[in-house]
């Protein structure tokens, strides 16, 4: 399965930025936590190319140096190495030039494998980057999102890949913390009126049917086969509250017996960034660009990996115009689940 966030992910998902922003106090909260020690590692979870995470991690390195001015600081960006790393490293080396001036590593290989020795990480942070599956859940037959399709059977299959998934990845990180650390997931979620990224419960429209509806018009046409249409699925799947933190109340899962504990947990709502500035500068063009570019910078690969670069880019033409001719029922909100976790000793 290819995943690969677009270039210029940063610049393309404002709505990102603000998700980040919303958990920064409690990643500040995660941090003065921490014992006082003379070396502090420090890593970014599927990153992408970290642009959007620069300012949450400035406060965090201040703070701690603030607590800890003899300290060592290490920051690793994590993620795929479909990325764009050179991205990636030139946005964590930015924490260079600043007090503490940490050391800063870039590791190139997915968040589902273990990425750090065993006990050697102090603070752990992830945004929007753990809804996205290991593996295929398989295909759809009526539709691209399988929270959006209906089909109770293709949906019993996602969520038992997403929750076999979630377990691997605590325990994963579990097993890096080091006792005392600290894990901080801000996780594109589903709330429990059923709402998820692209869906605020018909205020406007589904950003996924819409999705849909383009690209089985394009099967329709003969722009792409049915073999691309159905092969188009986006694998990712939104969790509820509850699936999140079912392997720390679960005490048989292997996370609970690696000593990983919930000490907090919430839901935030994030509002669409690009259609709150449409309502006050009434820009229909801008609105419908920019609307549609963080659209694509995180669903472009589902499309482009099928049937190719052509058939995407006229997926996400007729996607822009579609904003254009109706703004006013566009709009990508952010549901969003923050847990905050500790490794105590097993």
């Amino acid at each position: 399965m290819a995943i690969a966030m677009t270039t210029g992910y940063s610049a393309q998902t404002e709505g990102a930025l603000r998700c980040i922003e919303a958990a920064s106090d409690w990643a500040i909260a995660c941090v003065d936590a921490l014992p006082q020690q003379s070396a502090y590692t420090l890593i970014d979870y599927g990153a992408a190319d970290g642009g959007t995470a620069v300012g949450l991690w400035n406060s965090v390195l201040d703070r701690l140096h603030e607590r800890q001015p003899q300290a060592h600081y290490t920051l690793v960006g994590n993620d795929l190495p479909s990325n764009d790393n050179l991205a990636l490293a030139a946005n964590v080396a930015l924490q260079l030039s600043r007090p503490p001036s940490p050391t800063v590593l870039v590791s190139c290989r997915s968040f589902y494998e273990p990425l750090m020795a065993p006990g050697s990480v102090s603070f752990g942070f992830t945004a929007t980057a753990m809804h996205w599956l290991s593996q295929s859940a398989g295909a759809l037959d009526t539709h691209t999102h399988v929270q959006a399709s209906g089909d109770a059977e293709a949906l019993s299959r996602f969520t038992a890949q997403a929750m076999r998934d979630w377990n691997a990845l605590l325990e994963l990180r579990s097993k890096e913390l080091q006792v005392g650390g600290r894990l901080l997931t801000v996780n594109l979620s589903r709330d429990e009126a059923g709402l998820y990224l692209g869906h605020n419960g018909g205020r406007t429209r589904n950003v996924h049917d819409q999705l849909h509806q383009i690209w089985r018009e394009m099967a329709d046409e003969g722009r792409i086969s049915a073999d691309h249409y159905r092969a188009a699925t986006v694998m990712n799947f939104y969790k509820s509250p509850d699936e999140f933190m079912a392997p720390l109340k679960d005490t048989t899962s292997a996370a609970y017996r690696n000593g990983l504990r919930l000490i907090d947990q919430r839901t935030v709502y994030v509002e669409c960034p690009y259609r709150r500035r449409w309502k006050e500068n009434g820009d229909t063009a801008s609105f419908a660009s920019g609307l549609m570019a963080t659209i694509r910078s995180w669903s472009r690969h589902s499309f482009a990996s099928t049937a190719g670069d052509a058939a995407a880019d006229e997926l996400y033409g007729r996607l822009e115009k579609r904003i254009a001719a109706a703004p006013d029922e566009w709009s990508l909100d952010y549901v969003e689940h923050h847990q905050m976790m500790e490794k105590v000793a097993a």
